[in-house]
């Protein structure tokens, strides 16, 4: 199944290097329990406290891990273990709308207020919170949403069938999809679902904006990334992954991150152009070449007589 993203994340994603400085004061992480990574640009950090997130951002929870980030509107985002999200666009004012695409985890969205705008895409579905609390839960295999209260607009992500129309999930409805399948609404969520949330998620999240409000902490900065760290991003639906191309190109150039894009081309085909460049330069017309021969004299032959 593709996965339909709008048009306006390609240009937020090719841009975001550009918007970071001016928006690494609008979320921050507040709260950090194990290990955590960031990849900015091309380089790994660790998460920590106190980190300013900038758009473009890509936050990695490891195994056992708890990390919730908190935005000057009053939103509390807080991600479970193995949660991966791309910030595609924070933003500096409450009239631009943030986006963010979730690969895989465990989400808590709390204090949306309707003036609000913001969006987070997961494979199967696009959901903006119009107001409230919303549970989310994403893997390969499918979805789910929990308003735990107010309401949010949910749109499924197109599928052979087409595309559906927009629901609206109001307080106590589950909306879950599983691969292939259409999604269904429920009036509460099901047990299987609650089981795989953190503890945290089942009661309100903290407010820890105080800590940090006026103090901003530096990640520590670790290696430049390798092939098999940002393997998933490079293989993400074709809407994330190609506007990702001219943010990782400079690592095209290390020996063992190439020999990982050559090795696995066929998921990601747009770096063709960039591994192998000759293969795109323009080509003598085969006439005019065959023209120029004949015109040529042979070596010790004078040209023929016009």
């Amino acid at each position: 199944m593709r996965v339909v993203l709008p048009k306006i994340w390609a240009l937020a994603l090719i841009v975001c290097p550009l918007a970071a400085a001016a928006a690494d004061r609008v979320a921050t992480v507040t709260l950090l329990e194990g290990p955590a990574d960031l990849v900015r640009g091309v380089t790994r950090f660790a998460l920590a406290e106190g980190v300013r997130l900038q758009s473009g951002d890509i936050i990695e929870v490891k195994d056992k891990g708890l990390a919730q980030v908190e935005f000057s509107d009053g939103v509390a985002l807080a991600m479970g273990a193995g949660t991966r999200m791309l910030a595609v666009s924070i933003p500096r004012e409450s009239s631009m709308a943030g986006d963010y695409y979730v690969m895989q985890g465990r989400l808590k969205l709390a204090g949306v207020k309707q003036e609000a705008r913001l969006r987070v895409v997961a494979p199967m579905f696009t959901l903006t919170p119009t107001e409230g609390i919303a549970v989310l839960a994403v893997d390969a295999g499918g979805g789910s949403v929990f308003v735990e209260s107010g309401e949010m607009r949910l749109v499924e992500s197109p599928a052979k069938g087409g595309a559906s129309a927009p629901l609206r999930l109001k307080s106590g409805e589950f909306y879950t999809r599983k691969a292939g399948q259409k999604g269904a609404v429920a009036q509460r969520p099901s047990q299987a679902f609650i089981g795989t949330l953190p503890k945290i998620f089942l009661d309100p999240l903290p407010s820890r904006m105080a800590r940090y409000k006026e103090r901003q902490v530096t990640p520590r900065r670790g290696e430049d990334v390798s092939y098999a760290e940002v393997e998933a991003w490079l293989k993400a639906p074709p809407e994330v992954r190609r506007p990702l191309v001219p943010r990782f190109q400079p690592r095209a150039s290390d020996p063992a991150f190439r020999s990982g894009l050559v090795a696995n081309l066929k998921f990601h085909p747009e770096w063709d152009r960039i591994l192998f460049p000759e293969k795109y330069e323009p080509k003598e017309p085969e006439a005019n070449a065959a023209g120029a021969a004949r015109s040529d004299p042979a070596p010790g032959k004078p040209a023929a007589r016009q």
